[in-house]
């Protein structure tokens, strides 16, 4: 994938800044192309006047990036107390690099919508130097290039088969812990490194509560398996949810399936270039009040889908953004009856210049077990 640092660099003109400082991992990933393995702070930094682009990294992490990173992008290590022959160590920490770019530079951009330690210090020390960019990151993030959509695309493909390998391995004695297992194993075959986030499968009555980690919970003769995964491939992520069945569902379970799955599509069907997220939001739950379960909807309808597997835009009640062609995000309906079970079904579709495409379409929204 192409480098983005020059959409680093074109917000920075736009904008007017001497500089920017970004700490925040997911920001880093984009801007320079790059999967972060750990959770060491990283800075970023880009100085309009010598047109330099530097990361600044722990001693431990210096070998890594400068071997995933083009040579016009400075790396260096900070360390007070080691020395490596072969690494640019500077005697320095956090504090005196933004210390060092602070006297430099008067207009410093920052994103604070990142929580961190680091961020706090770079806000406390550059003072009334920070110009807040968090937004101007965000719109540029919001639309996904033609190469970020085809790479998510992939990783819907090889979550696809993680799904399907869950189906073909359910029979008696599985476990919810046992499936994912299955799952990240056929998933990591295919050139996954990471998971969007920990799988959730759950069985009855684990999956009336939306967010849910595997347990060792047998799998009933007669059950409703949720299954809502997601991986990282080559930087960016997928999140799909299915109901696998198996047996046969009762009355009330049936009606829930339906009733989801009506959502879902009409949903999809609202979305256009120039809808509000709220509207999309609004068209699932008037079908889930028709169906009399409105009430049992308690989350979002969808969230957006990148770098990371929760991102803007957020398809929420109150949220009033546009929806633009190529922004990529989730629907994601659901009802839960708590101690009983719940029903979730999660596509990820794409704007295009007239409707919503789905990228997850090519697996049936309710799969039956095989044994």
């Amino acid at each position: 994938m192409k480098h983005s640092i020059d959409k680093l660099i074109k917000l920075v003109e736009d904008k007017n800044l001497d500089s920017v400082l970004l700490s925040g991992v997911d920001n880093i990933e984009y801007f320079l192309d790059v999967t972060v393995a750990a959770d060491s702070p990283l800075l970023l930094v880009y100085e309009r006047r010598d047109n330099k682009i530097s990361l600044y990294v722990p001693l431990l992490e210096y070998y890594r990036y400068r071997a995933l990173l083009p040579e016009y992008i400075s790396v260096y290590a900070l360390s007070k107390t080691q020395k490596a022959p072969d690494i640019p160590v500077l005697a320095a920490d956090w504090k005196d690099i933004v210390s060092s770019i602070a006297s430099k530079y008067e207009k410093i951009g920052v994103d604070l919508s990142h929580n961190s330690p680091l961020q706090v210090l770079i806000f406390e020390t550059l003072s009334g130097k920070a110009v807040n960019i968090s937004n101007d990151i965000w719109n540029t993030r919001l639309i996904k290039t033609d190469k970020e959509i085809t790479t998510i695309r992939e990783a819907i493909s090889i979550t696809i088969a993680g799904i399907l390998s869950v189906q073909a391995s359910i029979a008696n004695g599985v476990t919810e812990s046992y499936l994912a297992g299955v799952f990240e194993h056929t998933t990591r075959s295919r050139g996954v490194e990471k998971m969007a986030f920990d799988p959730i499968i759950a069985f009855k009555p684990n999956n009336a509560y939306p967010h849910v980690l595997p347990s060792n919970k047998i799998i009933g003769k007669k059950d409703l398996v949720l299954v809502d995964v997601g991986v990282k491939y080559k930087g960016r992520c997928s999140d799909i949810t299915r109901m696998i069945i198996r047996g046969k569902p009762d009355r009330e379970e049936k009606r829930s399936l339906k009733a989801v799955i009506e959502a879902l599509e009409v949903a999809i069907d609202t979305i256009t270039p120039g809808i509000r997220a709220k509207d999309v939001y609004e068209a699932a739950c008037k079908v889930l009040e028709k169906w009399g379960l409105r009430e049992r909807f308690i989350h979002g309808l969808g969230h957006g889908v990148g770098i990371v597997v929760h991102e803007p835009p957020y398809l929420r009640a109150d949220n009033t953004t546009i929806l633009e062609p190529n922004m990529v995000f989730t629907v994601e309906p659901g009802v839960y009856f708590n101690g009983y079970y719940g029903v979730r079904v999660e596509d990820v579709i794409v704007v295009s210049k007239r409707k919503a495409r789905v990228l997850s379409g090519n697996l049936d929204r309710v799969l039956e077990a095989i044994t």
